[in-house]
C-alpha cells in the first residue's frame, strides 16, 4: 500500500516538471503568429555611392505642381482635429477656388492667428454675386439702395443660401464705436458675438409669433411676381435730408408720454416687466421714423405713407401690403446698430379707444364684405358655435355673438395657448406693442388723427411724400347677404339697409347695447391694459 502511494507521487512530480519544461522551452522559440523573427531585427547599411543611384520617386502626370515639397506622412494618415477649420473647408474646394481663395488671403494681409477667414471669403462671395445679378439691379428704385454708405450683404433672393442670414451678426459694426480691449485668454469678439446672436434669435422667435398672430385679410402674393427686397443696414449712415433728426415734442405730446411711464410705473406688478423687441417697429432709418401698427388704428394708412417712402413704383394695395412693409423696411443687420438707429429716431404709435377699435374689426372683418378664407371660416365658427337663434340663416354673424367667440379666444390667449383663431385685429394692441418697453416719442390718438399726423409730418419734413388720408375705414354702406359695403362700392345683389351712424364713438355704443354688463367687464378685463396705459375710459359702457 505504502509503495503505491509513493509511486502516485513520483508521478506527480515528474509530470509537473515535464509541462513547466515545455512551457519555458516554447517561450523561447519564436512564434511567426505572435513575434517577429530576429532577421527582421537586422541592420542593412549602404555606402553613399549605393544611395545616389537609387531612383527617385516619380509624380503621377496629372498631379498638379504647387510648388511645396512631398509630405513625408501621408495625408490619410493625419488626424482631421489637428486640421485648422479653414483649411479642411479649403480642402473641400476645387482647383480654381483654392487658387481665389489664397489670392484673397494674400491681399487682405490677415494675422496668422486669425480664424473664420473661408467663412469670411465665401461670404463676399455671395454678395459679389448679388451685386452683379438682375435682382440687385431691379432695386435701384428703392432710396435705402441709393445711400452710398449702406453696403448690402445678404439679399433676400434665392441664389443665396438661407444660413448665411445670421452669421458673424457682429462684424463690421459702425467704425465711430471704440473697440474693447482684449484681456488675455478672452476672445472679446468671440463674446460680443454669443450675446447679439441670442438676442437675435429671441426677436426671431418673437417674429415668428407675430407673423402667426397677425394674419392678414389681403390675398397671397403671386410666388413668381415677387421682388427681392433690401437686407437691413450694414454701417451707420447720416440721417437723410428730410428726416426726423431735428424733432420738437409739443407739450400735450409730453404729457401723453408722462401719462403712459405712470401707468407703466403703476401696473409693473400687475403685469410684469416688458422686453424691447425691435422687430415689433417698423424701420424707416433713413427719415429716422419708426412706428408700431395697430390693426384698425389707421395702420394702412401709415403704412401707405411708409410704401411712397420706399420709391416703389408698384400698387401698395397689390398683395399683402403688411408683408411689403416689414420686407422693404427690416430692421439693421446687427444688435448693436439697431440700438442706435433706435436711440437717434422718432418712435410712433396711434392708438384708439379699445371698444371702439373691437367694433370697428368687427364691421370690417366679420360684417364687412370679404373673400379672404381667413375670415369667412371665422364667420362659420361663430356662427356654428354661438348662434342660439337656428332659425337665422344669416351668414354674417351679429355683434352679441362675435363678443362670445371673442372672450373665449382671448381667454384662450391669456392661458397660454398658441391655437388661436382671432388675429390681431382683435388682440389687445399694448401685447404687440410693448408701450412699456418701447419709448415712444409721439403718441397719435385715432380721435385727434388728422391733426397729429400733419403735426408729426411737418416735423419730419415729409409733407412732400406724405399725406394723410384714412385708407382702410369700416364699412359705412349698405349691407348684402356677404357682409356690408362701403358706399364707394356698387351693390349688385341682396337688399341694402342705410346704415347712418353719426360718429365711431356713438356707433361703437349703439352695438354695445345688446351685450350684457358681466360681458363689457370680462372684455374690459382683457383689454385694460389698452385702457389704462393710453387713458382711456369704459364709464359710458358700464352705464349701458
Amino acid at each position: 500500500m505504502l509503495n503505491k502511494n509513493l509511486r502516485t507521487v513520483l508521478y506527480y512530480v515528474v509530470t509537473v516538471s515535464v509541462c513547466c519544461l515545455l512551457i519555458e522551452f516554447s517561450k523561447r522559440v519564436p512564434d511567426p503568429r505572435t513575434q517577429l523573427s530576429p532577421k527582421y531585427y537586422e541592420v542593412v547599411t549602404a555606402s553613399q555611392a549605393e544611395l545616389k543611384k537609387l531612383p527617385k520617386l516619380q509624380k503621377p502626370a496629372n498631379a498638379i505642381d504647387t510648388g511645396d515639397e512631398e509630405d513625408v506622412i501621408p495625408k490619410r494618415d493625419r488626424g482631421k482635429l489637428s486640421q485648422k477649420k479653414d483649411d479642411y473647408y479649403v480642402g473641400q474646394l476645387d482647383i480654381d477656388e483654392k487658387a481665389k481663395f489664397k489670392e484673397w488671403k494674400k491681399n487682405n494681409k490677415f494675422k496668422p492667428s486669425e480664424t473664420g477667414l473661408f467663412r469670411k471669403w465665401k461670404k463676399e462671395q455671395r454678395a459679389e454675386k448679388f451685386r452683379n445679378s438682375k435682382s440687385f439691379k431691379s432695386l435701384n428704385d428703392i432710396n435705402v439702395i441709393k445711400d452710398e454708405k449702406l453696403k448690402i450683404t445678404k439679399p433676400i433672393a434665392e441664389e443665396i443660401a438661407e444660413d448665411v442670414r445670421d452669421q458673424d451678426m457682429t462684424e463690421n459694426n459702425s467704425k465711430d464705436s471704440e473697440e474693447p480691449e482684449e484681456e488675455e485668454g478672452i476672445d472679446v469678439e468671440e463674446m460680443h458675438k454669443t450675446v447679439d446672436d441670442q438676442a437675435m434669435e429671441e426677436e426671431e422667435r418673437e417674429e415668428e409669433q407675430e407673423e402667426q398672430e397677425d394674419k392678414e385679410d389681403k390675398e397671397d402674393l403671386d410666388t413668381e411676381n415677387l421682388i427681392d427686397y433690401p437686407s437691413g443696414l450694414t454701417e451707420w449712415a447720416a440721417p437723410a435730408d428730410m428726416s426726423c433728426a431735428e424733432f420738437s415734442v409739443t407739450p400735450e405730446m409730453v404729457e401723453r408720454q408722462q401719462l403712459v411711464r405712470e401707468a407703466c410705473d403703476r401696473l409693473e406688478p400687475e403685469m410684469g416687466s416688458q422686453r424691447l423687441l425691435y422687430s415689433r417697429l417698423r424701420w424707416a432709418v433713413p427719415q429716422r421714423l419708426l412706428y408700431c401698427p395697430v390693426f384698425k388704428a389707421a395702420s394702412t394708412s401709415w403704412l401707405v405713407n411708409y410704401f411712397k417712402l420706399s420709391n416703389s413704383t408698384s400698387d401698395p394695395k397689390e398683395g399683402n401690403l403688411h408683408s411689403k412693409i416689414t420686407n422693404l423696411f427690416p430692421p439693421p443687420a446687427t444688435f448693436k446698430l439697431r440700438k442706435k438707429i433706435y436711440n437717434e429716431s422718432v418712435k410712433f404709435i396711434i392708438v384708439r379707444h379699445p371698444f371702439e377699435r373691437l367694433v370697428s374689426a368687427y364691421r370690417d372683418k366679420l360684417a364687412g364684405f370679404t373673400r379672404n378664407k381667413h375670415y369667412i371660416d371665422m364667420r362659420k365658427i361663430i356662427i356654428r358655435k354661438h348662434r342660439k337663434d337656428k332659425s337665422d340663416r344669416s351668414a354674417i354673424p351679429t355683434f352679441k355673438e362675435s363678443v362670445d367667440f371673442v372672450l373665449i379666444e382671448l381667454r384662450k390667449m391669456e392661458a397660454g395657448s398658441s391655437d388661436l383663431v382671432i388675429d390681431g385685429h382683435f388682440m389687445p394692441y399694448t401685447r404687440r406693442c410693448i408701450p412699456c418697453a418701447i419709448d415712444y416719442d409721439v403718441i397719435i390718438k385715432f380721435e385727434s388723427l388728422e391733426a397729429d399726423s400733419e403735426y408729426m409730418i411737418e416735423q419730419c419734413h415729409l409733407e412732400d411724400v406724405l399725406e394723410i388720408k384714412h385708407e382702410n375705414a369700416a364699412p359705412t354702406g349698405p349691407r348684402t347677404a356677404q357682409g356690408q359695403k362701403n358706399k364707394s362700392k356698387k351693390v349688385k345683389s341682396g337688399a341694402s339697409k342705410p346704415d347712418n351712424a353719426p360718429s365711431s364713438s356713438e356707433k361703437s355704443l349703439s352695438y354695445f347695447k345688446d351685450i350684457d354688463s358681466d360681458k363689457i367687464q370680462q372684455l374690459y378685463k382683457h383689454y385694460k391694459y389698452d385702457f389704462e396705459i393710453f387713458d382711456y375710459s369704459a364709464e359710458e359702457y358700464f352705464e349701458l
